[in-house]
């Protein structure tokens, strides 16, 4: 009887969980790839290879090529603790949910002149 009155006194638990959400479908692109992977005087195609095809292609009042790289990500994070306890045959429930939201921008311009990389320049945010 003893058993019994103690499991239905001394019930609980609490349960935590955690998820992150990312859009994962592009090649990153960060600053610090930047700074290692492009350099003046690199070839179209090194640049392609290092960083896949830009978004967008276009060409300045020069009529140098001027290719645009531009990435936005968004990276949710759910985190719910969930706990649970009775007292005789009552019982409770309580749950918490936090969401934490980053957003990241890039944009990366590069210009082109005989196929080579002439200068570059690019932007970058996080909130």
């Amino acid at each position: 009887m003893f058993y019994i009155l103690l499991i239905f006194i001394s019930g609980c638990a609490i349960f935590s969980t955690q998820t992150t959400y990312t859009n994962e479908n592009e090649k990153e692109l960060t600053p610090a790839t930047i700074r290692k992977e492009i350099k003046v005087g690199m070839t179209s195609s090194e640049v392609v290879q290092a960083l896949g095809s830009p978004n967008i292609l276009t060409y300045d009042s020069k009529g140098r090529e001027v290719w645009v790289y531009d990435r936005i990500s968004a990276e949710i994070e759910t985190k719910t603790d969930a706990q649970y306890g009775t007292i005789l045959i009552l019982g409770f429930f309580s749950e918490r949910k936090r969401v934490k939201q980053t957003q990241k921008t890039l944009t990366l311009i590069i210009t082109m002149s005989d196929n080579k990389v002439e200068s570059f320049s690019y932007h970058y945010s996080k909130f």
